[in-house]
């Protein structure tokens, strides 16, 4: 039944329903009854391309998945607040859960797992490779300095508000160094997707 209703050509459908449904979010800024359609339109074509592709996807779309399935929640049910605090706390958990998983692994510690998926064929990228292979301290140092950064993301919730404005900007910059290097590009828009999120609850805490 799956094959029938998500096989190719026809899955491409549902990448044009997703696609029309985000822009209108965007461009057309609806409301009400208009805005909860879109946003479950969404949610089920991500889900549905998850269910067709299980594997070869990557962390951006699993955090995409959540924040449109809390975002149409909450529409729905009128529970934004609630909503907004899950999202921070998938951000939170997204981040720590890749950082220790790396410190875990010796390779990445030293530096040579950071090198190893520049080398891969999907998310690599050639020159870096090049360039880092006969710099190991720096690698590692890179490396150290990411595991670093992922595993204390969740202490944001805790920095002064002043300070927020730098960290998101650390962490956005983080992706976009990503995209640019791996050619990961949903990971600029997945995360960031999160960080208004973020900062409603630290500025809230304040209040």
């Amino acid at each position: 039944m799956f094959d029938g209703l998500l096989g190719y050509p026809r899955d491409l459908i549902g990448v044009a329903v997703r696609s029309m449904a985000a822009a209108a979010l965007v461009l057309a800024a609806p409301t009400g009854a208009w805005q909860v359609l879109l946003l479950w339109l969404v949610t089920v074509s991500l889900a549905l391309r998850g269910l067709r592709a299980p594997y070869g996807g990557e962390g951006s779309d699993q955090v995409l998945l959540l924040v449109f399935g809390a975002l149409a929640m909450a529409q729905t049910f009128g529970a934004q607040r609630i909503a907004l605090w899950f999202i921070v706390a998938e951000a939170c958990l997204a981040y720590f859960s890749s950082g220790f998983a790396k410190v875990l692994h010796s390779e990445w510690r030293d530096g040579t797992g950071l090198l190893g998926v520049l080398r891969t064929r999907s998310w690599g990228n050639a020159w870096a490779a090049r360039w880092l292979s006969g710099r190991p301290v720096l690698c590692r140092w890179l490396s150290l300095a990411l595991i670093s950064a992922e595993t204390a993301f969740p202490l944001v919730l805790l920095a002064p508000p002043p300070l927020l404005p730098l960290l998101i900007g650390v962490a956005l910059a983080f992706h976009v160094i990503v995209a640019a290097v791996m050619g990961l590009n949903c990971f600029v828009w997945a995360f960031a997707s999160c960080y208004p999120a973020v900062a409603y609850v630290v500025l809230g805490s304040v209040r």
